[in-house]
């Protein structure tokens, strides 16, 4: 008896020298004919009657089931609400087959699938027995019947694909699904635990390394750029500028040296209010804090760093936002000075 095949399209490399000498590998389409497994058309067959057999019990108990909760409820929702008996045991035969190799798993899901056949099964009859139609209950018996066939049949499907094996192969079996549980785990513990170092490193980003990195402007340097000046320097530097108004920065870093504060030119620049580079400046020596009091207004200062700086805008905007702020605009000061010089 000739055996019936089929066409199966395989890949092998193949290895050929080109014209130019050179030795190339490339992929090599062939046909191969292997025989028909009619055991797996068969079993596809009858996985595909069985699904027909399921849309068509569905297709009854809901028609039935929601024809009888419509007399109460909405039309909508009684059909809906229908659609849960057959599904409940429908779901049920699905975990069965999956847990196939395992009966302690495969047990629950196929008693509360009877459970649930049986439930829908006696609200179809009851629905016939309700019915005002002819021969109503002979037609909610037949129609229980659907749902209790395609139930049936799908278990008779799945004990055929089901694996018996004895107590020492499926113990053999439960260690290996546990050895790939257990891997599959850890791998989404790992994954879990990657997430979370990631969202804790963004809260602490977000909630504490913020303020560290980016502080407030400094009421003592220009353009409100952030204060890397201790409390410490900022204090002595201003003390060594109420002492000795007309000392070049220099001379500031070396007799704060000798009490063992370091700081350096620029720095002591930035605190009284001059640009970095010493030659931007009018001069040389450090400006000297302007007398105020903390009630004083921006116009008070303004008077009061004109008297000690004279005209000088810059010298006057610099007296001026060390004491109010970096804020101040240049042009507010020198329509101050103006006013206050006219």
């Amino acid at each position: 008896m000739p055996i019936l095949t089929r066409t199966v399209q395989c890949e092998r490399p193949i290895t050929w020298t080109a014209p130019d000498g050179t030795t190339r590998t490339d992929t090599e389409t062939y046909p191969v004919q292997v025989p028909r497994d009619w055991r797996r058309g068969g079993l596809t067959a009858a996985a595909t009657a069985t699904g027909v057999l399921l849309v068509v019990a569905v297709a009854w108990s809901t028609a039935s089931i929601g024809d009888l909760l419509a007399g109460a409820v909405d039309p909508v929702i009684a059909y809906g609400a229908a659609t849960a008996f057959d599904a409940a045991w429908i779901i049920c035969m699905i975990l069965e087959w999956l847990a196939r190799d395992d009966p302690d798993k495969a047990g629950p899901p196929r008693t509360f699938g009877w459970i649930a056949l049986v439930i829908a099964m006696a609200a179809v009859c009851v629905h016939g027995l309700l019915s005002d139609a002819e021969h109503a209950f002979a037609t909610g018996i037949i129609g229980a019947g659907v749902s209790a066939i395609a139930k049936i049949v799908w278990s008779l499907v799945i004990a055929h694909t089901t694996k018996p094996l004895s107590p020492m192969a499926q113990a053999w079996v439960r260690e290996r699904r546990e050895s790939a549980d257990a891997e599959l785990l850890d791998a989404r513990l790992g994954v879990e635990l990657l997430r979370s170092r990631a969202q804790a490193a963004a809260y602490r980003a977000a909630y504490t390394a913020a303020p560290a990195i980016e502080p407030g402007p400094d009421p003592d340097k220009p353009s409100g750029q952030p204060a890397p000046v201790s409390p410490t320097v900022r204090s002595a530097v201003r003390a060594a500028i109420e002492v000795s108004p007309g000392a070049w920065p220099e001379d500031i870093v070396e007799q704060l040296a000798r009490i063992g504060i370091e700081t350096d030119a620029d720095t002591v620049r930035l605190l009284s209010g001059q640009q970095t580079d010493r030659h931007d400046s009018s001069s040389g020596d450090v400006l000297s804090l302007v007398p105020h009091s903390p009630d004083d207004t921006i116009t008070d200062t303004v008077r009061a760093a004109v008297r000690t700086h004279g005209e000088d805008v810059d010298a006057v905007l610099s007296a001026v936002r060390r004491v109010h702020g970096p804020d101040v605009k240049r042009d507010t000061v020198r329509r101050l000075v103006d006013r206050v010089a006219g």
